[in-house]
């Protein structure tokens, strides 16, 4: 006697069942998924700062407490471009269009001094904004205080750790980023969100970013890392869920007093 195969398919009502349940676990899962991955970046940028400040710690030590430029250019003879803060840039790379210029960090003023290395920084690309690279060698999401280290040109005096009002208040390091409105695919009407690498206290210079959760992550001149919240009235409203502005005076300022 043969048996019958008594395979069916689904009927409507069970496929239209199963699909719902599917779009309930996606949106349950979906963002817990991007939640966990943000977390994890944010980590990354937290472990970045934490590396510059140890390092920073280990260069003073060497070079009399005295801070490091923000650039100077290079010409030694065996090595020619530009030496930033954050590593040397050949002169080969400054004609390059943003995105495909390069670095080499090894060969910056802390470059034998950061215990770990810096790691590429995912955390632009979970904000939520469109994301326009510098370097195609890696976002490091960090800034450097410029009126530790000369100015934006690197000229002016350097700061002595000895020279700070308070040296536990003093921003070294912070996540930073600018927006861009005015360089192609950027415009008015498309703001991208970009990397940068230093930060002052002027008015007109926002490029620190608060990105873990509405706060910057920092490391001060004393070694130690924490969060600050963003200058009130300071945000950059070209961009408002970009989350960029600028710290609050008495923790950029090296000589500033009042509290």
């Amino acid at each position: 006697m043969h048996i019958k195969d008594r395979r069916r398919a689904f009927t409507l009502i069970e496929l239209l069942v199963v699909i719902g349940i599917f779009g309930i676990l996606s949106a349950i899962a979906v963002p817990a998924v991007r939640q966990a991955i943000l977390t994890s970046s944010l980590a990354t940028s937290a472990s970045n700062v934490r590396q510059l400040a140890a390092g920073a710690a280990a260069y003073l030590s060497a070079n009399k407490q005295m801070f490091w430029p923000y650039t100077k250019n290079i010409d030694d003879g065996y090595r020619k471009g530009t030496d930033w803060w954050f590593g040397f840039e050949p002169l080969q790379s400054r004609g390059k269009p943003e995105g495909e210029r390069w670095f080499e960090p090894e060969s910056g003023p802390l470059g034998g001094y950061v215990p770990a290395g810096i790691q590429p920084d995912p955390s632009f690309g979970f904000t939520g904004n469109a994301f326009r690279p510098k370097y195609r060698s890696g976002h490091i999401g960090v800034g450097y205080n410029v009126l530790l280290g000369g100015g934006w040109l690197g000229r002016g005096e350097l700061t002595r750790v000895t020279q700070l009002e308070n040296p536990s208040r003093t921003v070294v390091f912070a996540t930073s980023a600018q927006v861009n409105t005015f360089q192609s695919p950027a415009s008015s009407k498309n703001p991208m969100i970009e990397e940068f690498y230093g930060f002052d206290n002027s008015s007109r210079n926002k490029t620190v970013h608060f990105r873990n959760r509405g706060e910057a992550i920092v490391a001060f001149a004393d070694s130690s890392v924490g969060y600050l919240t963003m200058e009130p009235g300071s945000q950059d409203m070209r961009d408002p869920d970009a989350n960029v502005g600028r710290l609050p005076e008495r923790y950029v300022d090296p000589y500033f007093s009042k509290d």
